[in-house]
C-alpha cells in the first residue's frame, strides 16, 4: 500500500539505543566489509576497539550529538563504459544507518511494499524476478515495456521522498536524521560538495529509501491493473498487446514526472517477445519459438555474453602469477567465485520449479549455455596451471603441464567443475561420473585428431612432441 498510515510508527529512535543493536548492526557491517570513509577508519581498525568504539557511539545516540560525516566519492566502472559515482559513508555512519534499517525495513516489508518489487529485499532476489517473468510471458503477456529510470539514485528530489516518508514515520527525531543522511554530501578530491538531490549509492540505507520511494510507482501500476516486475530502477511491465503496453508506458512516465524523475531513453524499449528478445538482471531472454521435431513452443533463457567476460574477468583477477598461494589455497579462491555465478545462474532453474508449485509447467529452455560453462572450465585450468608453478611461471610452462595437471587431477584436488556443478544442482549426477564423461571426450578427440595425422602420413607422437611430455613430467 502506499496510503498514509492512520497510525503512524513512533518512538522508533529509541528502538536503536541499546548496546545489542548496534552490536547486531555492527556485525552486519563487519560481515560486508568495504572500505572506510573519509576518517580513514577501517573494518580492521574499528574491530580493534570494538567495544570502545560502539559504546562511545551509543553515548553520542543517547545524548543526540551524532552527526554524520560526508561520504567519500569514488566512482566504479559500468558495462557501457561510464563511471558510476559512490558514496561510501564512515563505518560509524554504516553502523546508525544499518540499525535503522534493522528498525524500519520489517516494517516497510509488513504490508507496504508490493510483492513484484524484488530488490534489495529481504528473501527475495533474482530467482523471484525470474519466477515473475516467466509466469507472466507464459500467460500470454508477451508485449513488454523494458525501462531503466535516467540517473535514479542521484536524481531523488529530497523534499519528494521526506514527504513519502512522513506518510509512515511520526518520529521526528528519525526524519532528521534520515534528512541529515540525504543532504551530508560527499568529500572528492579533498573538496567538499553540497548535494541538491539523491541517495549516495554505497550507503546502507539508500536502497531502503529507493524502494520507499518507488513504491509509489508500484502502487500506481497495480492500480490500474498492469503487471510488473522491479528490481531497484530497472523493471518490465507486461500486457497482451502493442496497444495496452503502451498505456501501461505511459501511466508509468506520467507518474515518474510526478515523482521528479524520468525514463532513460538510451535503456528502454518496447519489445514482442513473439519476436524480439529482452535482457533483465544478467539473463537474456530469447523469444519464443517452435520445435523441429513437434512444434511445441519455447523460449530461452541463458546468461548474457557479458556475463562470461565478467566471469573471465573475475578469475583473472584472483589468479595473478605473482601469487605463491599453496595448491588448497588457489583452489578455495577460485571455487568462491565459481560458486557464486553458477548459483546466480541456475536462478532460472529454481524459479522454473517454484512455479511448478503454484501449477506453471514451464516452457523455457535453461540448459543452453552447457559449451560456455566447458569453455570457463578450459580457461579456469588454463589460469592455474600458471598460477600454481612457483618457480619462473609462464604460459609456456602452463601449457607443458596440460597433460599431468588435466581436468580429472584438478577435479580430485577440489577445484569445482562449473560445468559439473550447474548440471548436478540439476540432476544430481556425481563428480566421478563427470570425470568419466571429460575422459572418453578427450579419448575421443585425441582419437580423432591422431586420425587425421595418420590419413595425412604424419605421427601424432613425433620426437618433440614425446620429450615435450617428459619434460612436463619432471617440472
Amino acid at each position: 500500500m502506499n496510503q498514509e498510515l492512520k497510525f503512524k510508527w513512533h518512538s522508533l529512535y529509541g528502538q536503536i539505543l541499546f548496546d545489542r543493536k548496534l552490536k547486531t548492526a555492527w556485525k552486519k557491517v563487519e560481515v560486508n566489509k568495504g572500505s572506510g570513509g573519509i576518517d580513514g577508519e577501517t573494518i580492521d581498525s574499528y574491530r580493534n576497539h570494538e567495544d570502545d568504539n560502539l559504546e562511545s557511539l551509543l553515548l553520542k545516540l543517547r545524548k543526540k550529538e551524532y552527526k554524520p560525516s560526508p561520504v567519500k566519492r569514488r566512482y566504479i566502472p559500468k558495462k557501457n563504459g561510464d563511471k558510476r559515482p559512490l558514496g561510501i559513508p564512515t563505518i560509524e555512519d554504516r553502523i546508525v544507518q544499518q540499525a535503522m534499517v534493522n528498525v524500519l525495513e520489517p516494517k516497510f516489508e509488513s504490508g507496504i511494499f508490493h510483492k513484484w518489487s524484488c530488490g534489495y529485499r529481504p528473501g527475495r532476489g533474482a530467482k523471484r524476478v525470474m519466477q515473475i517473468i516467466m509466469a507472466n510471458i507464459e500467460q500470454g503477456y508477451n508485449y513488454i515495456y523494458d525501462a531503466d529510470i535516467k540517473g535514479f539514485f542521484d536524481n531523488i528530489p529530497h523534499k519528494n521522498l521526506m514527504r513519502v516518508l512522513n506518510k509512515y514515520i511520526a518520529d521526528g527525531t528519525v526524519l532528521d536524521m534520515i534528512w541529515s543522511w540525504l543532504k551530508t554530501g560527499y568529500m572528492e578530491e579533498g573538496k567538499y560538495h553540497q548535494v541538491e538531490s539523491g541517495a549516495p549509492q554505497g550507503g546502507v540505507i539508500s536502497p531502503l529509501l529507493a524502494n520507499v520511494y518507488l513504491n509509489e510507482l508500484d502502487w500506481t501500476l497495480a492500480k490500474y491493473k498492469i503487471r510488473f516486475v522491479r528490481y531497484a530502477d530497472d523493471f518490465l511491465l507486461f500486457a497482451k498487446s502493442g496497444e495496452e503496453v503502451k498505456q501501461a508506458a505511459e501511466v508509468t512516465i506520467k507518474k515518474l514526472k510526478e515523482l521528479g524523475l524520468e525514463i532513460s531513453s538510451e535503456k528502454t524499449k518496447f519489445v514482442n517477445f513473439n519476436d524480439d528478445d529482452f535482457d533483465f538482471l544478467g539473463f537474456t531472454f530469447e523469444h519464443w519459438r517452435k520445435r523441429k521435431k513437434d512444434g511445441k513452443p519455447y523460449y530461452i533463457a541463458k546468461p548474457k555474453n557479458e556475463t562470461w567476460k565478467d566471469f573471465r574477468q573475475k578469475i583473472k583477477c584472483r589468479t595473478k602469477k605473482t601469487y605463491t598461494y599453496s595448491k588448497e589455497k588457489w583452489i578455495n579462491i577460485v571455487n568462491s567465485v565459481i560458486r557464486g555465478k553458477v548459483n546466480y545462474f541456475l536462478s532460472v532453474y529454481e524459479a522454473i520449479k517454484e512455479n511448478e508449485k503454484y501449477g506453471f509447467n514451464s516452457q523455457c529452455f535453461f540448459k543452453a549455455f552447457g559449451n560456455e560453462l566447458l569453455a570457463i572450465d578450459g580457461y579456469i585450468r588454463r589460469r592455474l596451471r600458471v598460477a600454481m608453478i612457483h618457480q619462473n611461471p609462464s604460459q609456456r610452462k602452463g601449457w607443458l603441464m596440460s597433460t599431468k595437471w588435466n581436468n580429472e587431477y584438478f577435479a580430485r584436488i577440489g577445484l569445482i567443475p562449473s560445468y559439473w556443478y550447474y548440471y548436478h544442482k540439476i540432476y544430481g549426477f556425481s563428480l566421478q561420473s563427470y570425470i568419466q564423461r571429460m575422459k572418453e571426450k578427450q579419448r575421443s578427440k585425441l582419437a580423432k585428431r591422431i586420425q587425421r595425422l595418420k590419413e595425412k602420413g604424419q605421427t601424432y607422437y613425433t620426437p618433440d612432441r614425446v620429450r615435450k611430455m617428459t619434460y612436463a613430467q619432471q617440472i
